[in-house]
């Protein structure tokens, strides 16, 4: 695979503030690093909340990019595509289309790792600002010992069993260092989405299991004999898990006059019904946190990153390198670097859902059901082309009558805010009408 002259990690996360979370939500994420800073919390990168949120973007799409058949086969995707007629690949374009094996997985890449990547990226920057509020806590911090500290994500490591280097632990730690012994005072789980209690209580459980092995902070080594596992006289750690909220983003749909002959989508903003996050004792000196942002909002500003970043590898595709040819297609040769890459992730997902769309209508006209297989990669499409195309609440949402996800059009939502639905009966879930 050709090599693409894009920039570093870090070059693409400086070049963004929180803004690219949305305006409410950026400010969110922003006053919790920084509220989180000012306690005194250890983040890896170090800096003002901007360079640690600049750092955490680079972060995820150091892992995205390393990926070993994803990101590669992610490229692939947006650079040659799938074949873009109906029928198998011709013998000239094999090699140089992916197959729809290769699109499925591609997809999966974006929708599952991807996604997830940036989701718990920023989840854990919201965990951050609520932890060290729960620690200031007076129900909490008579219970602390002097010293203790917040360390979130990669600044504390887990020794390995055996040879050198460090593995991930909890995804932020409450720790207690002396010149001796560095002493665990807590541990906290962050998820993203759904995790049941006992999931989560054994995450947590694993964790304080390998933190016997010893652990790295920052530039400072911990072999196992140093590493004390709980404060005050009943050494007890203190287990924290962190959920966000589940308050459905606004499914309302207004649209306004742009000039003549020219209308726009606009959607309302997420607004949290909670001013603050909620804290929730466990007994046992354990607690539960539910953020005040939900898991719908969360997802759609990772939707937005994984969007303003296949714009950037899109743009590298499509940026004319000197004494080449423009590689951007014909009839996109009015169009920016980036405009391409934008059009391009959309283009290559209606090309993938095209000859899936195609066996899901025959086997409607048998009363057959859709392998599923093809049924997940064409759900999985959709779900993409129509979020990219309106946003995160409208297009994961769009329904048809049997709750199965269907292509999403302008029109579609003129009929949808006249009547509450299609005139085949689609709809968008969770506005309670129908």
């Amino acid at each position: 695979m050709t090599t693409l002259n894009r920039s570093s990690p870090e070059s693409l996360a400086v070049s963004v503030g929180f803004d690219l979370l949305g305006e409410r939500f950026g400010d969110d994420v922003a006053k919790a690093v920084s509220s989180a800073l000012k306690a005194s919390a250890l983040f890896p990168g170090g800096g003002d909340a901007l360079a640690i949120f600049r750092h955490t973007l680079a972060a995820s799409i150091r892992d995205i990019e390393e990926e070993d058949d994803g990101g590669p086969l992610f490229q692939r995707f947006l650079r040659d595509g799938p074949y873009e007629r109906e029928g198998p690949i011709p013998p000239e374009l094999r090699g140089k289309r992916l197959t729809a094996e290769e699109c499925a997985e591609a997809i999966t890449f974006v929708y599952s790792f991807m996604v997830n990547s940036f989701k718990g990226a920023v989840t854990e920057l919201l965990a951050a600002g609520a932890c060290q509020r729960l620690m200031r806590d007076p129900r909490v911090a008579g219970r602390l010992p002097a010293g203790a500290r917040l360390y979130v994500g990669d600044s504390v490591l887990v020794r390995r069993a055996s040879g050198r280097g460090g593995l991930k632990g909890a995804d932020l730690h409450i720790l207690a260092k002396t010149n001796q012994c560095v002493t665990v005072v807590g541990v906290v789980e962050v998820k993203s989405g759904r995790k049941s209690a006992q999931a989560l209580t054994g995450q947590l459980d694993k964790h304080i299991r390998r933190a016997r092995f010893g652990l790295i902070v920052g530039s400072d080594e911990y072999p196992a004999g140093e590493v004390r596992l709980g404060a005050g006289d009943d050494g007890k750690i203190m287990r924290i898990t962190v959920l966000p909220s589940e308050w459905p983003l606004p499914r309302t749909l207004r649209f306004e006059e742009r000039g003549e002959m020219k209308r726009e989508l606009v959607l309302d903003p997420p607004v949290p019904p909670r001013s603050e996050d909620e804290f929730i004792p466990k007994g046992n000196g354990d607690w539960h946190i539910v953020l005040r942002w939900s898991r719908e909002a969360i997802a759609a500003a990772a939707y937005e990153m994984t969007f303003w970043y296949m714009e950037k590898v899109g743009e590298a595709i499509y940026t004319q390198k000197a004494g080449e040819p423009d590689p951007k297609p014909k009839d996109w040769a009015e169009m920016t670097p980036a405009e391409a890459g934008r059009n391009a992730i959309k283009m290559m997902l209606y090309y993938a859902i095209r000859p899936d769309a195609i066996l899901a209508e025959k086997a409607k006209e048998q009363n057959k059901p859709l392998p599923r297989p093809i049924a997940r990669r064409l759900s999985r499409a959709i779900a993409l082309y129509n979020t990219y195309g309106f946003g995160y609440a409208l297009g994961m949402n769009y329904r048809n009558s049997q709750g199965r996800r269907e292509m999403l059009w302008p029109q579609d939502l003129d009929e949808i805010a006249l009547n509450g639905q299609t005139a085949n009966g689609c709809r968008i879930a969770g506005t309670g009408r129908r």
